[in-house]
């Protein structure tokens, strides 16, 4: 049934992901998308809070989420500045994981225009360990949204339950 509701989730974002920007692909094929809505403390509503401090202290911004066909292979790709000034593009790569209903890291990639990609790797680390085995949820009614957990019962600035997730819509547009 979940995986229904997640493939239902990114049904319709196969004709619109060919306009949107991709930096990294997944081995698998990139069939679903959505891109990023907001952030949110656990609970779906229309109101977003903003970026952990933890995250907008390092200006990072993620952009979109992929999956393969059968739902099994996802990529997140962000952006954050690196430490010379340069533009840092990362995607990580994650496996999910059924039993668990956890993304498991696999491993990340980061580029940037310029090829100094060595002013991107402290963030980068940052990010794979804060996001090395994520919970995911799709939304209930009309599996437009799928939220991923990115802060867990840890005292944070936005969230008063300690709780942040990233919300990803499926039919967002800029």
């Amino acid at each position: 049934m979940k995986t229904l509701a997640i493939l239902t989730l990114f049904a319709s974002t196969t004709l619109m992901a060919q306009t949107w920007t991709e930096t990294f692909k997944l081995p698998e094929g990139m069939t679903h998308r959505a891109r990023t809505a907001g952030y949110d403390c656990g609970i779906f509503t229309s109101k977003y809070v903003s970026a952990p401090e933890t995250f907008k202290s390092r200006s990072i911004e993620f952009k979109q989420l992929a999956a393969d066909k059968d739902l099994n292979k996802f990529l997140f790709e962000a952006v954050y500045p690196g430490t010379e000034g340069q533009q840092c593009i990362y995607g990580i790569y994650l496996d999910r994981n059924r039993a668990t209903k956890t993304l498991d890291f696999t491993h990340s990639l980061v580029v940037t225009a310029e090829g100094m990609e060595e002013g991107c790797k402290e963030t980068q680390s940052f990010l794979d360990t804060e996001l090395a085995s994520v919970a995911y949820e799709p939304s209930k009614r009309g599996i437009r949204y799928i939220a991923v957990q990115i802060i867990k019962d840890t005292p944070n600035d936005v969230c008063e339950n300690g709780n942040v997730r990233v919300v990803f819509d499926r039919r967002y547009t800029e």
